[in-house]
């Protein structure tokens, strides 16, 4: 891994541990891992921790610290036994919550100063963002101990919890905000993890949502709360199905009634989705604020965009549709035969317009009804294209100056043709795949650095026309195998894998709450798999069966369709 990201990467997965004074150890290499992690749980705990009891030890006392982290009732009250009065007064619980696997080793260091070390898997921010860590990843936490009343009790202690990766699903549950496109035509899902509560996620869904956004998605997203707005009252209560949200006056002082809508719907698309929750009622002072009588779904954002179930390939080097199992010929194309198409993409609201690589990967074309292709792109090591909903058509080359993001104009209306998208992060790998998502906000790559193969995310930085401008800082998707390609599945899911020629390779469901999946059996010679944003089945593509379907955990060959190199919209 290149310095740079290494330092990047790692900085990123630290962000939730160094608001808690405590040192993380990030690697800046090593095989990637996954975590299996439920999206749900019961809302009641179901483990309970233990008081301590006389005569322990000190190692006993830090076990029984951290076992106790699984219990938030009276805000750790169990946790706090383990310590002396004035460390329990400033301990921070909330700060982080470090996810571990294993047993935790504890060492005496002298001085009644202990250190435990222990493997983490991931951990849990105060604004309830994840962060994966690398498969095998340590970090060490420190401890201090003195005597209180002949029984050994915490002097010191880091902030926040940690629970193991055992326990995690009963005691956390995600929950996804919402955020908006600059442009306002799409909501963008910031996936979140809470404790398991049925009165305190509101408020912690509502105060995380006033913080904003994730890093990784600050820049690509805006949300319709201007910065530095609070909750007058420090909870969301639920009154009668109602939650109860409380705003300071003067961030929403001289509101227009658009922004007032706004406000309400990205309330609405966090809240609603809370079983206790059927209305959402903006106040502020505790007395009514005035809202627009018109509904909030006149606001016409989508929450969950999807794209048609027909696809775009390729059959004797021509563009052709496929939908389930029937070949469609398009209408008045012009031959391109000469051309050697591959890797052919169609935009999700543009059906008339494509865009193909030339055979040899060097040439982006696009390609429409009754006119010659167009010429828009040259470049080396040129990426499968993948066209955004905003009139642009993306791809990577790749050269002895590193990797370039380039964006050409489908949509001939806008003024700007070619533009090379800012990607600092990218220069020193070589990218293998970028998909934009149907939003637009963000893109996810497949990068390689020094033959290790990684699954980022990023925001899509655009200007408010809407041209991208850039690619902000990643996140890291931890994936069980180093994947050479992926695909969006739904807006918070992607799928990737590893091609093969002549080996078994199974298609990975990554879930951008942390959690992975194996999509079916294994594929032999596995070439390319086509899934779409909203599309319930997905297609595989292998050397010796051009077309398989998923069905459950099997692929189903159907051997009447023999188109190649196919993708839905996107």
């Amino acid at each position: 891994m290149s310095r740079r990201l290494a330092a990047l990467i790692a900085a990123l997965a630290g962000a939730a541990l160094v608001a808690s004074g405590c040192t993380p150890m990030v690697p800046t290499d090593g095989p990637v891992g996954t975590s299996e992690l439920d999206v749900g749980g019961d809302p009641a705990y179901s483990i309970q921790a233990a008081s301590p009891v006389e005569g322990m030890d000190p190692e006993e006392i830090v076990l029984g610290f951290i076992n106790a982290g699984v219990e938030p009732t009276n805000q750790y009250e169990v946790a706090r036994e383990y310590m002396t009065d004035e460390a329990g007064a400033r301990w921070s619980s909330g700060a982080r919550t470090l996810v571990y696997s294993g047993d935790p080793n504890v060492l005496s260091m002298g001085d009644d100063s202990y250190s435990v070390q222990m493997e983490v898997e991931s951990a849990v921010d105060e604004t309830g963002i994840l962060t994966q860590f690398p498969e095998g990843q340590t970090q060490t936490e420190e401890f201090e101990l003195e005597q209180v009343d002949g029984e050994w009790r915490i002097a010191d202690a880091p902030e926040g919890t940690m629970v193991t990766s055992g326990s995690f699903p009963t005691v956390y549950e995600s929950h996804t905000l919402y955020f908006y496109d600059p442009q306002q035509r799409y909501a963008v899902p910031d996936i979140r993890w809470f404790r398991s509560s049925r009165t305190g996620v509101p408020t912690e869904i509502v105060s995380a949502l006033l913080d904003g956004p994730a890093t990784y998605l600050e820049p690509a997203v805006t949300s319709a709360f201007s910065d530095g707005t609070e909750l007058q009252r420090p909870t969301v209560p639920v009154e009668d199905g109602t939650a109860v949200v409380d705003l300071d006056a003067e961030h929403l002082r001289g509101a227009t009634a658009q922004e007032r809508l706004l406000m309400k719907h990205q309330l609405e698309m966090v809240l609603l989705d809370l079983p206790t929750v059927r209305e959402v009622e903006i106040i502020s002072g505790q007395t009514e604020y005035e809202m627009p009588e018109q509904p909030t779904d006149t606001l016409d954002i989508e929450r969950d965009p999807s794209v048609s179930n027909t696809q775009v390939g390729v059959l004797d080097d021509t563009l052709v549709r496929v939908q389930d199992l029937q070949t469609l010929s398009i209408g008045s194309l012009p031959d391109i035969s000469e051309l050697e198409p591959q890797k052919p993409a169609v935009p999700a609201q543009a059906e008339e317009i494509f865009a193909f690589l030339d055979g040899e990967g060097e040439r982006l074309y696009h390609l429409r009804p009754h006119r010659d292709p167009d010429l828009v792109l040259t470049g080396e090591n040129l990426t499968r294209p993948s066209m955004d909903n905003f009139g642009w058509t993306w791809t990577t080359s790749r050269d002895d100056d590193g990797s370039h993001v380039h964006v050409a104009a489908y949509d001939e209306t806008l003024s700007q043709s070619t533009l090379e998208v800012s990607a600092d992060w990218l220069e020193a790998l070589d990218v293998e795949a970028l998909r934009v998502s149907q939003d637009g906000a963000r893109a996810v790559v497949v990068a390689d650095d020094g033959g290790e193969s990684g699954l980022y995310l990023a925001g899509v930085v655009r200007d408010s026309s809407g041209t991208p401008r850039g690619l902000g800082e990643p996140i890291a998707l931890q994936t069980t195998t180093p994947p050479d390609d992926v695909r969006w599945l739904e807006s918070d899911a992607l799928v990737a894998w590893a091609n093969s020629e002549d080996s078994a390779e199974t298609a990975e469901r990554v879930n951008l709450n942390g959690s992975s999946q194996a999509m079916g059996s294994p594929l032999l010679g596995l070439q390319n798999i086509s899934a779409g944003e909203g599309v319930r089945t997905v297609f595989a593509e292998r050397v010796d069966a051009p077309y398989n379907s998923r069905s459950g955990d099997s692929w189903d060959i159907n051997e009447q369709v023999e188109v190649r190199d196919y993708a839905f919209p996107g």
